[in-house]
């Protein structure tokens, strides 16, 4: 298919320029983004009783796992942290707890006043959305944990991979490099040691189009189509895009083409709908794209959040 023909199959995404897509989704996890945190990080930690795992989704910079076994006011070396338990030992779910990072020491009582003020209103939020789910009975939307896997487990434990074949398996995952992969089923695969999802609102910018040749291998067609909304008002402009369209046009076929149409996902019963750069851009497939041709639409996060 010809870039003109693709640029033509393709155009009406422009209707869906001003789209924002909320990853990672859910009943409560999506609610996460009206968060009153101003600058803090925010983790919420997700633990079901018959699993060793905690699941984090952050905003900002993700939590350090150990404090989330703990409660309180807290300090470390790095920071000042303050944790709370909103569900603790009930029915399935362990805990569900949020710990909230000043992101440094506050040695002084104004600032610690100030960061006190706002993970007030942070909990306030929380446990009003809690409550509002815990009324229709339903502990699905809190069961988070069941949706996130490292590679390593997804290679493992789902798979039934040796050693051997997780290794060749994980080659195409290390050498793209993302943060985590979005599946069909609305699980995601985080790659690296810590179950740690980034939380963040995208907005579609443009797509990317594509080719497979069988001696050239897969062929970028660079920046297919762009956008016409202003994303201004969120810090999102031309350079910006550009640039995060480069992060992928440079090395298409290692980071993204080969991530997508791996061998493993032959073996699963989910395949890959996006994958995650960075935490801040987001590329999905569109629906009718396939390994010989296609398109992927391109999400960035705003430069603000």
């Amino acid at each position: 298919m010809s870039r003109t023909d693709l640029f033509g199959k393709y155009t009406q995404i422009y209707a869906k320029a001003q789209a924002k897509e909320i990853v990672p989704d859910g009943t409560f996890v999506r609610q996460l983004i009206d968060l009153p945190r101003k600058s803090y990080d925010v983790g919420v930690f997700f633990k079901a009783k018959r699993s060793s795992k905690i699941v984090q989704v952050h905003l900002g910079n993700p939590i350090p796992s150990e404090v989330a076994t703990q409660e309180g006011f807290l300090e470390t070396e790095d920071s000042t942290y303050l944790s709370r338990t909103i569900l603790d030992n009930f029915k399935s779910v362990d805990f569900l707890r949020v710990v909230i990072s000043a992101g440094d020491i506050l040695s002084n009582k104004d600032a610690r006043v100030e960061f006190l003020k706002t993970t007030q209103r942070i909990l306030d939020v929380l446990l009003r959305k809690a409550r509002n789910i815990l009324h229709t009975g339903e502990l699905d939307p809190f069961r988070f944990d069941t949706k996130v896997r490292t590679l390593d487990e997804f290679l493992t434990k789902e798979l039934k991979m040796d050693e051997v074949s997780v290794e060749a398996a994980s080659i195409p995952f290390n050498v793209a490099s993302p943060t985590y992969i979005l599946l069909t089923d609305g699980s995601l695969i985080v790659v690296g040691d810590e179950p740690n999802v980034p939380q963040a609102e995208f907005y579609l910018v443009g797509g990317i189009g594509y080719r497979f040749d069988k001696t050239e291998g897969a062929i970028s067609e660079e920046r297919l189509f762009r956008s016409t909304a202003d994303l201004s008002p969120q810090g999102i402009d031309e350079a910006y895009i550009d640039s995060m369209i480069q992060r992928i046009t440079e090395d298409f076929q290692n980071r993204l083409h080969s991530l997508i149409f791996a061998d493993v996902w032959k073996k699963g019963k989910s395949g890959p709908m996006g994958v995650n750069f960075g935490g801040n851009l987001l590329v999905k497939a569109e629906s009718s794209s396939e390994i010989w041709a296609g398109v992927f639409e391109v999400y960035v996060k705003s430069p603000k959040a």
